[in-house]
């Protein structure tokens, strides 16, 4: 991230959303909208001094609400570029931040800027949130503060998380000796997503083995539907988690309650032996899945991406193309398209990038001329065209006329056969060449045919 911030080539907009995008692939135009820091960026020196001295203490979302931080606030501590951020929502204009700035970058007169760039490609890369089980409260979550979730036990084992890497109960602030994990929340289910997350299985084992690590003698016991770790190396985390006796019990947890000292009541359902389990946990980890993010929704309205069942961006060809989108110069990579781990989204974000590498390396951009025309005069502006065509590349016109978008069109033929007019044609495979190249194999036909005897022998 330092280096893409140094790089003379790479300009970082951060803090900032796209709000209009047009053009065509070459010379795209997108008007971003830079969101107001309220602190002047050439000044601030990332020194914390505000953060230290700001009354106003909120939930922390980078560690999951786990800890607290001010109204301004450093996203993370690796943010790049390290700048502070005011919270307009609750911040209480007392001025201590900027009382205490010793570079005098605090500004509350920040207005949002609004400026266009043109581009060449686009490549989407907006990553993915997390299952929102507080909406539905699955195992008690919310309710009972010792189930969290994996994300949030991950900022307890962070070292430069709220707690130095140590792992605290919420409720009463003790170590937890007993320690259950619930794979597949939010997961292979048809109440929520009926996909697989990827990812879950791998963070579970590898948080198991630092637990216990951390932790020899804790109990840790793992419910799982099936553990998928198909990626290389993966396979050697369920190796060490079972030599450090963490326990793995195939089945489906039913309910968590809670005791009169806030210990957790696990029961269970073994797939395996078919006998009811029922045991007591000090604290209980969810393993969500991973949805679209909130900047994935937002690129598919502002871009007009399509997406898949899932709600993920879709590409053109998950084999063949696994990064093309249906308009040319856009392209997508990581969990944009579908839950990744890390090394898979690198990959595809390798592939974009050259993808992108490659449009741009021309100063032509080459298209093939094998697309959909529309004869004027027999159109009658039924829209059907319009509808079915998945690469959005036909519009109707004020004039109820429709217009083929020739960097969009991909030549599929869609529009062509349910265009009830037979005003559609595909560019060199007219309706017409094709009557009058069968017309004129038929001639041939014809002219080498014999001539048959008409004289009948007595």
């Amino acid at each position: 991230m330092v280096n893409a911030s140094k790089h003379p080539n790479i300009e970082l907009l951060t803090y900032s959303d796209i709000i209009e995008f047009s053009g065509i692939p070459g010379a795209y135009n997108v008007k971003i909208r830079k969101n107001p820091r309220y602190v002047n960026e050439s000044k601030c020196t990332g020194c914390g001094l505000c953060t230290e001295n700001c009354p106003i203490k909120v939930p922390n979302e980078f560690y999951g609400g786990i800890g607290e931080r001010s109204a301004i606030y450093i996203p993370f501590p690796q943010a790049v570029p390290k700048y502070a951020v005011m919270d307009k929502n609750v911040c209480i204009d007392c001025k201590s931040c900027e009382r205490v700035c010793p570079a005098e970058a605090i500004e509350f007169e920040q207005e949002p800027e609004i400026f266009e760039v043109k581009v060449g490609a686009v490549v989407v890369a907006t990553g993915y949130d997390e299952y929102p089980i507080i909406e539905t409260n699955e195992y008690n979550y919310g309710i009972y503060p010792n189930v969290i979730t994996q994300i949030e036990l991950e900022s307890l084992l962070s070292p430069i998380g709220p707690t130095g890497g140590h792992i605290y109960r919420i409720s009463d602030g003790k170590t937890p000796k007993t320690v259950v994990m619930i794979q597949c929340v939010g997961s292979r289910s048809l109440k929520a997503n009926p996909y697989c997350s990827m990812v879950c299985c791998s963070v579970a084992l590898k948080n198991a083995q630092l637990l216990k690590q951390e932790y020899p003698e804790m109990d840790v016991i793992i419910f799982y539907i099936d553990i998928r770790t198909t990626d290389k190396g993966n396979e050697e985390y369920y190796r060490t988690i079972r030599e450090a006796d963490v326990r793995m019990i195939r089945g489906k947890v039913g309910e968590i309650s809670e005791d009169e000292d806030q210990n957790l009541i696990v029961r269970a359902y073994s797939s395996l032996t078919g006998e009811l389990i029922k045991l007591k946990a000090d604290m209980v980890v969810l393993s969500t899945g991973m949805n679209p993010s909130k900047g994935t929704i937002e690129a598919i309205e502002v871009l007009g991406l399509s997406t898949g069942p899932n709600g993920f961006l879709s590409e053109i060809h998950g084999c063949l193309k696994p990064q093309e989108t249906n308009s040319m110069g856009i392209y997508i990579c990581g969990c944009a398209a579908g839950p990744k781990n890390i090394p898979y989204s690198v990959s595809t974000a390798l592939a974009a990038a050259s993808k992108a590498a490659a449009l741009l390396s021309h100063k032509t951009i080459s298209q093939e001329l094998i697309i959909a025309e529309v004869d004027e005069t027999l159109c009658i502006g039924c829209h059907r065209c319009e509808k079915l065509c998945e690469y959005e590349a036909i519009t109707i016109d004020e004039d109820d006329i429709a217009r083929v978008d020739e960097l969009k069109c991909k030549g599929c033929g869609v529009c062509i056969s349910s265009c009830p007019a037979r005003a559609i044609d595909l560019k060199y495979y007219r309706d017409s060449q094709f009557e009058a190249e069968i017309k004129g194999i038929g001639e041939d036909i014809i002219e080498k045919i014999p001539e048959k005897s008409t004289k009948m022998e007595n």
